[in-house]
């Protein structure tokens, strides 16, 4: 299939940085990077494992539209859990908190973008996006990795969901309990 008229992800990637006020190659060069949080900028290390996925997780919002806002990052980490997230122990760690916090503030959209997941593919298996991948047209690539259509629920993936969402909660509340614990215990 060859879109003409759709922009190549190479086009769409540069509009998107430019959109979300995002530096086009500071994933892979900065030795840190600023979240935000609560009108708070926190500077943290941008570790090798950031560096080598960002670039594709990128991708995957544009190819997916989950905003780069708080929520669009809770349906991402659901989405991207879902569909084949990024294999490192630390990004997992690292972003596995976002699902669960996505179950309790937006869980209808985190929920729906779980179940996009469990019938798409990420960029992560593939490594990083090469010449082909950049200069193909965006639809081209949406139409390999994402459903051509909103994919309906079973009765497992509420499960699988559920799941997820509970270990993402056990692994986020699991150093409060145990400062907790320690305080009572003293």
């Amino acid at each position: 299939m060859n879109n003409a008229e759709s922009p190549t992800v190479r086009e769409a990637q540069a509009q998107f940085y430019l959109e979300n006020q995002l530096p086009r190659d500071s994933a892979s060069t900065s030795r840190y990077w600023t979240m935000g949080f609560a009108g708070m900028s926190l500077p943290m290390p941008n570790f090798a494992w950031r560096r080598k996925a960002l670039p594709m997780h990128d991708l995957h919002h544009l190819l997916t539209g989950y905003p780069c806002s708080p929520a669009g990052e809770f349906e991402m980490a659901a989405w991207e859990f879902a569909a084949g997230r990024y294999r490192n122990l630390f990004a997992t760690a690292f972003c596995l908190p976002l699902v669960g916090i996505g179950g309790i503030v937006c869980p209808r959209r985190t929920f729906n973008a779980f179940i996009r997941g469990r019938a798409s593919r990420t960029l992560y298996a593939q490594g990083e996006p090469g010449i082909a991948v950049l200069d193909a047209p965006l639809d081209d690539l949406r139409a390999t990795l994402l459903p051509a259509s909103a994919p309906r629920p079973r009765l497992y993936d509420g499960f699988a969901y559920a799941g997820l969402v509970l270990i993402s909660l056990a692994w986020t509340l699991a150093p409060l309990a145990a400062v907790c614990g320690w305080i009572l215990f003293l």
